[in-house]
């Protein structure tokens, strides 16, 4: 046993006793609530995210199914044996506390799985360390509801990761966002519908000609109650509420109906599109992008799916095959943000990939910090190993444009090429450049 690892069958038992389906989570803390309600006690919910502490892990280190197994049986050993957990996806757990004398027992325990999980897992040759963030909801402090426990606990997991701190309690002053997550869903459902979204489109260039080699379209959407919802919101309600199938047809057929425009205009670059990583989970994707593609007389060498990593990719044979499915239409495929969310080597090696994406984190910073570069640099001469092409996305000024070039990064977009734009505004862009 290396590092406090725990053996495989020193808690199976246990273990098999305590995990829950995601189908059961719901009737788990309803039973608790309802027990808690006649002895006056309390119920607490923990939502549980697992984040790497060395960036380079992300891609170069032992997938996350691995690390999360055997988190499990940490967790598990550091439970009551009352108390119970569901696996959410390879970074994210939740347990539930039923039966508490106090909420402050929930931070009490919250504090026993963050020891638990902080010593380095041992995976076959190397030690992967994460750093447990812990979000924390009470019942009857914070919810009555399983639902509310559950997205307010993740809330606050969110809160504590915006805020780089171990734990975050749920609070009054946290319901704003609460609402918010709760309620975009309808409305997303009926913006769709409406056609109340939109895209806006940042070129792309190559570094070696400066020429413009195409553009990544960009969701947006603007409420009249909450604003500019950021990308990343509409993605992730889109994917927990159940409508990213909807939101997924909505952005092809509207990104290659514009695109079909633009090449009537002169246009001769490519397209981007991404893609959540749980459309991977339906077996008609392929078919959609196929029949979008012939709807709108696009051809498929001219499009390029972005594997967003919102979530794991979770099965990946299921998912390998979609991806291969989609690649024999012609199209091109890329994982976006590489190195900051679940990609590993495991999808360079085993997908059909043509390109990865250098998320902008580390080109921002690549100038004045050594670490950063080198995870530039070695994208970058990881892609080229494998014969794929590179993106550098964030290049904020013409010095890190430079030193991309310098480095052999095949292909750049950020600020100082062009901000995102609307298709008429691109189509100017386009012109004024000569292409």
């Amino acid at each position: 046993m290396r590092n406090g690892a725990i053996s495989p069958s020193s808690h199976d038992s246990d273990e098999q006793d305590r995990a829950l389906t995601r189908s059961q989570l719901r009737q788990a803390i309803a039973n608790a609530i309802d027990h808690a309600r006649l002895s006056q006690r309390f119920v607490a919910v923990l939502m549980v995210s697992l984040e790497r502490n060395e960036k380079l892990s992300a891609f170069f280190g032992a997938p996350s199914t691995m690390v999360m197994s055997l988190a499990t049986r940490r967790v598990s050993a550091a439970l009551r044996p009352a108390d119970r957990y569901v696996v959410i996806n390879d970074e994210k757990l939740c347990i539930v506390l039923p039966n508490l004398l106090s909420s402050a027992q929930a931070w009490l325990a919250a504090g026993k799985v963050q020891a638990a999980l902080e010593a380095p897992f041992a995976l076959q040759d190397e030690e992967v360390t994460v750093r447990p963030v812990v979000g924390i909801a009470a019942y009857p402090d914070h919810a009555e509801m399983p639902e509310e426990l559950v997205v307010h606990a993740d809330i606050a997991c969110g809160i504590a990761h915006s805020r780089d701190i171990a734990q975050h309690v749920f609070q009054n002053e946290d319901r704003g966002a609460a609402d918010t997550y709760v309620g975009l869903d309808s409305e997303l459902r009926e913006a769709i519908r409406a056609n109340q979204l939109r895209l806006v489109y940042q070129p792309q260039i190559d570094l070696s000609s400066s020429r413009c080699i195409g553009v990544e379209a960009l969701l947006r959407w603007s409420t009249n109650e909450f604003g500019e919802i950021p990308p990343g919101t509409i993605v992730r309600v889109a994917e927990s509420f159940g409508v990213i199938n909807l939101l997924t047809t909505w952005v092809i057929n509207t990104a290659l109906r514009e695109f079909c425009d633009w090449r009537k205009s002169g246009f001769r670059g490519g397209i981007s599109i991404n893609l959540s990583t749980l459309s991977l989970k339906e077996d008609d994707l392929p078919e959609l992008i196929a029949q979008s593609l012939g709807v709108w007389q696009v051809a498929p060498e001219l499009v390029t799916f972005e594997i967003t990593e919102s979530h794991s990719i979770g099965d990946e044979d299921r998912s390998l095959d979609v991806l291969k499915r989609i690649k024999a239409i012609g199209v091109r495929l890329a994982v976006d943000d590489f190195g900051t969310g679940y990609a590993s080597l495991s999808y360079v090696k085993n997908f059909p990939l043509d390109e990865l994406k250098i998320d902008k984190s580390f080109v921002q910073h690549m100038r004045s910090s050594k670490g950063d570069q080198q995870i530039v640099r070695s994208v970058i001469d990881l892609a080229h190993n494998f014969d794929l092409k590179v993106v550098a996305e964030g290049i904020e000024d013409e010095s890190t444009l430079r030193d991309l070039k310098k480095m052999g990064c095949d292909f750049g977009q950020g600020f100082v090429i062009g901000r995102p734009m609307t298709g008429s505004a691109l189509m100017t862009w386009h012109s004024a450049r000569g292409h």
